[in-house]
């Protein structure tokens, strides 16, 4: 017989929980491609930091997704 409950650790456990991360993190991504303002940026992470996003998990996203200089460039707004 199927399981068709879920329960709420299965689903934190599930690619929907990565979907909305992913989600969340879009803008940032966004805004390093899009060459936008340093203050932009930094009010991009500001918000992620405050819902729990370390500076080092955006970097290792970003350079996942759009290489080491996109990773480099936020590095620079945390020395």
């Amino acid at each position: 017989m199927a399981k068709t409950d879920i329960t709420e650790d299965e689903l934190l456990k599930t690619d929907l929980r990565t979907l909305w991360s992913d989600t969340l993190v879009e803008p940032l991504c966004d805004a390093v491609k899009g060459e936008w303002s340093d203050r932009a940026i930094k009010e991009i992470i500001k918000e992620l930091n405050n819902k729990g996003y370390k500076t080092e998990r955006l970097m290792t996203i970003l350079d996942k997704n759009l290489g080491p200089e996109a990773a480099e460039r936020l590095a620079r707004f945390v020395i």
